[in-house]
């Protein structure tokens, strides 16, 4: 007869025990983000650091609630999903999509990955809001849940607008002559304050009676071109006026993405045949928002 050797245990503890690593989440991600409302989204977020242990944070589900009576609402991006962004210490990102409450007010994230794979390991987290046009003014945040674990976004502050300023500029001065027959005279936006300005109607206008005309370019309509820091350019089709003096371009993105930003924004020009060489320089008149400024200079040159 063979003895079965047995080994009393004890009493095991359950999985999710002998699996459980000790982690933070503390206010963070992204600097304060700045809201206008109605204007352009904002990415408050949290931070999460593995404590002391070793090992890997396994998947947590996480929850995110917006404040109730401040006017924020989440957006779904690509116009379809909500979605919640990690990025690890080494700047790489993942994405999850969430489940939106009936009421709107807090969107649930399944089986989320922290990238936390070590001690003292760190990662961030945000996801995207924005200010409805009857939001209370103010500071707020919003409320992240992490597994167990619960902390305060990044404060999110929403101001009755963020300023901006237009300024001639763009490229340099515009000749108009035979050898250039079309110029393209602009504006310099720059941002005045912390946030992200929002898309604005743009208004530009010719000066009257100087023989200048817009271009059509490409065979696609009148265009307005805006280049923001980095050289990335985004065109827009606008309405030309009946009389052909103006074009109107609605939802422009200005690219002012914080405090300090800059961008270009210029238009397409030429000038008609017998039109007069200009004695002093001529200029558009842009209308951004409700900021005006003159353009580049633009010189016609004939020959004598």
């Amino acid at each position: 007869m063979t003895a079965v050797e047995t080994t009393n245990a004890g009493e095991q503890p359950p999985a999710d025990a002998r699996t459980a690593v000790p982690f933070t989440v503390s206010p963070g991600g992204p600097p304060e983000v700045v809201l206008a409302p109605a204007g352009a989204t904002g990415y408050p977020g949290v931070r999460l650091e593995q404590a002391d242990e070793s090992g890997t944070v396994p998947p947590q589900d996480v929850y995110v609630a917006l404040p109730r009576g401040k006017g924020l609402r989440f957006v779904a991006e690509g116009g379809i999903d909500h979605v919640l962004t990690v990025q690890d210490a080494q700047g790489h990102t993942h994405t999850y999509r969430g489940i939106l409450s009936a009421d709107g007010r807090a969107v649930t994230f399944e089986g989320v990955d922290p990238a936390l794979s070590g001690k003292g390991s760190k990662s961030t987290l945000w996801l995207p809001v924005k200010a409805s046009d009857n939001a209370r003014l103010g500071s707020t945040y919003l409320t992240f849940c992490v597994g167990d674990r619960a902390s305060e976004s990044t404060p999110v502050r929403v101001v009755e607008h963020i300023p901006f300023s237009v300024t001639p500029g763009g490229p340099p001065d515009v000749t108009l002559n035979s050898a250039t027959p079309i110029g393209y005279p602009g504006v310099v936006l720059v941002a005045g304050g912390e946030g992200t300005v929002s898309p604005q109607d743009v208004y530009v206008a010719l000066p009257q009676g100087k023989g200048l005309r817009f271009v059509p370019q490409a065979g696609t309509g009148c265009l307005l071109t805006v280049q923001d820091a980095h050289g990335d350019k985004k065109t827009y089709r606008g309405a030309l006026s009946s009389d052909g003096r103006t074009l109107t371009f609605q939802g422009v993105n200005p690219a002012l993405p914080g405090a300090g930003s800059t961008s270009s924004a210029w238009v397409a020009v030429k000038a008609l045949d017998g039109a007069p060489a200009s004695k002093d320089p001529l200029t558009l008149t842009f209308c951004v928002g409700d900021r005006v400024s003159a353009s580049t200079p633009v010189h016609v040159d004939r020959p004598a």
